[in-house]
């Protein structure tokens, strides 16, 4: 097929209302996918969304030396848990495909071949050896690097000859000699470009496949995309695409590039400053509604200005040309504020059955231990690494007796700012994950072993488990009084005996959860080894 038997298979979609977006995300499988891809599908998805258009993912695999087994799936099940999925894709299908471009390649030779006809690209038989040379030499100059066009000057019938021979050669773009290119960008106005500073790019490589530049633009207008929403990174190359629209005469979509994602220091985000992928965000245990009001919040300001909404929320009420024009920060303590909100929404019974499918989601990875991440005063992160065997026995306990866990996920739930800090802070609610305190830590609140233990021996002779929580707090306090000792470090030491911690929810509410036959068990614990010191 040529090209416009192509342009023929591919029909305008008719059956969309008036002002419906199409819109895609266009994800490499080279590794795992990018807190930036979310950004730009959760963008996307909003945008069909609202429209009643249409949201594509189309996975460009051209670059075969840098394909990372399996990324195509994890990009597949990215979407997925984030809630974004698309309406048409590889795993959808749809009346556009194929989406993956390394099923295209015919569609992008008939393009490239069209392109050569008609005078806007050429073959081009430079060696590596002599553009590596050309470009060394550019570089020591002064001057870009950007090819010479030796090959542009080629006579017709040699170009046919050497063809006809199989000389390897590349396809590249006959970009035109002092013109200004323009378009206008969504988000930023009008741009231009002097052609002269735009290299001959190649769209053709030589190992058959199209170079990004060649598959965006064949695809985009073949798909019938409306609007482009990608990283501020490709404006330097959206002059090779305007220019390729305007030689096959294709009307040029709405474009719109969005500033880089930033850390906390406004530097570019990167692995330097933080894991990115989104597995990583998963495993760390922020709920997908989390991470999409976070990236929403980042990006776009409510018009009430709301900081915590639902995604259906930010569909309705979002407009591509309402994104901030400045770089979003990737901020970790307002996705800690914003992820913790959503786990309070929750409930006790949901935040078991999310817990839950997540500790499983973290099993199935097979991991030797999971890291979780917390903030820290000054805005520092503390790692915490987690062995998988202690993984697992967490998730036995925690699964053991839902409406225990439940209990104890109702206390203080403004604790959670993500799903791994229940499994640093529950255990100790847990018999068979609890480690009894050291004598060391009984004694410190009161000073010494023997006051801690007539301490302990008093409460436990004193405590009934059905005072209500007024009448147990006086009873405490009273025998703090009557032993002399500030009332706070009595409670000290009761928590410190109960719950091997010196912060927990508050002292009645653990103790109602334990139950008296568990509470009694650990008191009677930390008093032996009162005695042992």
């Amino acid at each position: 097929m040529n090209l416009n038997e192509y342009q023929d298979a591919y029909p305008p979609r008719a059956a969309l209302p008036a002002g419906a977006e199409v819109m895609r995300v266009a994800p490499s499988p080279t590794g795992s996918p990018h807190i930036g891809t979310a950004l730009q599908a959760m963008i996307d998805r909003a945008a069909a969304s609202n429209s009643g258009g249409v949201f594509i993912l189309r996975i460009e695999d051209t670059d075969r030396k840098r394909l990372f087994p399996g990324a195509i799936q994890e990009i597949l099940d990215a979407l997925s848990w984030l809630g974004v999925s698309p309406d048409e894709g590889p795993n959808v299908g749809g009346d556009y495909g194929p989406y993956i471009q390394s099923e295209r390649l015919p569609i992008y030779h008939a393009a490239a071949d069209w392109l050569v006809d008609h005078g806007h690209a050429y073959p081009c038989f430079c060696t590596p050896e002599r553009l590596d040379a050309m470009r060394q030499q550019q570089i020591a100059a002064g001057k870009p690097p950007m090819y010479d066009q030796l090959c542009r000057a080629l006579p017709a019938d040699e170009v046919a000859a050497r063809l006809a021979a199989g000389e390897p050669s590349v396809i590249r773009l006959a970009v035109p000699p002092n013109t200004q290119i323009r378009f206008t960008d969504v988000l930023r106005g009008e741009i231009v470009f002097d052609s002269n500073t735009v290299d001959d790019q190649v769209l053709l490589k030589s190992d058959g496949f199209p170079t990004y530049h060649l598959a965006v633009v064949v695809d985009d207008q073949l798909m019938h995309v409306t609007t482009e929403v990608r990283g501020e990174e490709w404006i330097s190359s959206t002059p090779k695409h305007i220019l390729l629209y305007s030689a096959f005469g294709w009307p040029v979509p709405r474009i719109a590039h969005t500033a880089l994602l930033r850390d906390a220091e406004r530097r570019k985000l990167s692995k330097r400053s933080g894991d990115t992928s989104l597995a990583w965000f998963r495993t760390q245990g922020y709920l997908p509604e989390g991470l999409l009001n976070f990236m929403a919040r980042i990006l776009w300001t409510h018009p009430d200005g709301k900081d915590i909404y639902s995604f259906a929320e930010f569909t309705q009420l979002f407009s591509v040309t309402a994104l901030h024009k400045s770089a979003p920060v990737a901020n970790m303590d307002l996705l800690d504020f914003i992820n913790g909100q959503h786990i309070r929404l929750l409930g006790p019974d949901s935040l078991y059955d999310t817990t839950r499918g997540w500790l499983a989601y973290l099993l199935a990875q097979d991991v030797e231990e999971a890291v979780f991440e917390v903030g820290a005063k000054g805005g520092e992160r503390i790692a915490h690494a987690i062995p998988a065997a202690a993984l697992r026995a967490f998730a036995a306990a925690f699964t053991r007796d839902p409406a225990y866990s439940q209990r104890v996920l109702s206390l203080e739930p403004d604790r959670y700012k993500k799903l791994g800090d229940i499994v640093l802070q529950c255990p100790l609610f847990y018999s068979d994950l609890f480690t009894p305190p050291d004598a060391a830590a009984l004694a410190k609140p009161l000073g010494s072993a023997a006051a801690a233990r007539a301490a302990l021996d008093t409460y436990m002779a004193r405590w009934h488990a059905s005072d209500t929580h007024e009448a147990w707090e006086q009873s405490v306090r009273a025998q703090a009084d009557a032993a002399g000792i500030k009332p706070g470090k009595l409670f000290m030491t009761l928590r410190i005996a109960l719950t091997a911690s010196e912060q927990t929810p508050p002292l009645y509410d653990v103790l109602a959860v334990l139950g008296e036959t568990e509470a009694r068990r650990r008191l009677t614990l930390a008093r032996d080894a009162l005695a042992q010191a």
